[in-house]
């Protein structure tokens, strides 16, 4: 379980990832979002009987969300986009509306947080994937991909969707799906340029099935409140329904060996972690990292992280791959909230070599490349 100074702690992470100076109006309602939920000692003090791993924060932010979209409440509900429409206008008139329903209907809040978990498939994430693959893997050989913590496996189809870095695009000009990406600091990333994926699967402990309308309606509960992160993951379902990728259920460790198996024996991996690493308990990141270390000592296989600091919250200092990491990077991350390090760990026969890549918004919206090109 979690401390009420532990949830409120989280809570107030995130909002400080949404209120960075210079962010764009439509992230107010995300920032203010959180700051309602930790300011709520009622809401904390319930949210503090869930399981940590269920990430009480996060979970009350979309059971809100979901609640606020099912029902329409007023004067609350005027301040949430709906998917394909425009971001409404925000003022300070959202925190009395969001005091007033969240006092009124937490039995509900906390109803729907007890039995679902919180699944955010952000599919603008897949940039700093694709940076990340096009750094580690460059070259035409096709690779094999595999996606822990897949959700809906919106990440999978990412050679399909076209990226847009600073000045630069890559990927398909017809593309469904484009995602856009500002570049922040002196280094230029690498292009998005994808090698060829030959296969693919992802990995969940409860995956996703977008035929399903309820578990649709509850993913767009995780999404932020945004109205272009709702566009997104519209055009991502549409995306990925049209090219499936297999989908296994189970503990993203334990069934880890059986995905990997389903490869070529001869095909380079790139294993892809998004916000999961960040969640395993340390012996579990551990048993990660040696069954990676395991299948490489045939073929190449590349880990690419994109987690936020250990331990989850305002003191995180560590990376989940154990990359050394600068001090004016960790000083940045416990003073401005919380941002995701892009790290790659590429294991080949007894070679085990880290690179800290980049720095990213936790919804995808800018990257900082740190590794000099």
């Amino acid at each position: 379980m979690s401390s009420v100074a532990e949830i409120r702690a989280q809570a107030e992470e995130v909002a400080a990832g949404w209120s960075a100076p210079g962010g764009p109006e439509s992230w107010q309602l995300t920032a203010a979002l959180f700051r309602a939920i930790a300011s709520h000692d009622g809401l904390l003090g319930r949210l503090a009987a869930l399981p940590a791993d269920r990430l009480p924060a996060l979970l009350a932010s979309a059971a809100i969300s979901f609640l606020v979209r099912r029902d329409g409440p007023e004067p609350l509900a005027r301040y949430f986009p709906e998917p394909g429409a425009a971001q409404p206008p925000f003022d300070n008139g959202f925190y009395p509306a969001a005091r007033g329903f969240v006092a009124a209907r937490l039995d509900d809040i906390l109803t729907e947080c007890q039995g679902r978990r919180y699944q955010m498939n952000e599919v603008a994430r897949c940039t700093q994937i694709a940076l990340g693959i096009a750094a580690t893997r460059p070259g035409p050989d096709p690779i094999a991909v595999a996606d822990l913590g897949t959700g809906a496996g919106l990440g999978l189809p990412l050679d399909r969707y076209r990226y847009r870095v600073g000045q630069l695009a890559t990927g398909p000009a017809d593309a469904a799906l484009s995602l856009d990406c500002t570049v922040r600091g002196p280094h230029q990333p690498p292009p998005a340029d994808l090698p060829p994926i030959a296969e693919r699967a992802g990995v969940d402990l409860h995956p996703i099935d977008l035929r399903d309308p309820a578990a649709r309606s509850w993913l767009r509960a995780c999404a932020p409140p945004e109205a272009s992160a709702l566009a997104r993951l519209s055009a991502a379902i549409e995306v990925t329904q049209q090219h499936p990728a297999p989908l296994v259920a189970g503990d993203v460790v334990d069934a880890l060996p059986g995905v990997l198996g389903r490869f070529p024996p001869d095909r380079p991996l790139v294993v892809v972690d998004a916000y999961l690493a960040v969640f395993l308990p340390a012996e579990r990141r551990a048993r990660l990292a040696a069954l990676l270390a395991e299948a490489g000592r045939a073929r190449p296989v590349t880990w690419l992280s994109l987690d936020p600091l250990l331990p989850l919250g305002p003191a995180g200092r560590y990376s989940v791959q154990g990359l050394p990491l600068p001090g004016w990077l960790v000083r940045d991350y416990q003073r401005s909230g919380v941002f995701a390090v892009l790290g790659a760990r590429t294991f080949h026969g007894h070679v085990d070599q880290g690179r800290l890549l980049a720095r990213a918004h936790p919804s995808g919206q800018w990257v900082e490349w740190l590794e000099p090109r």
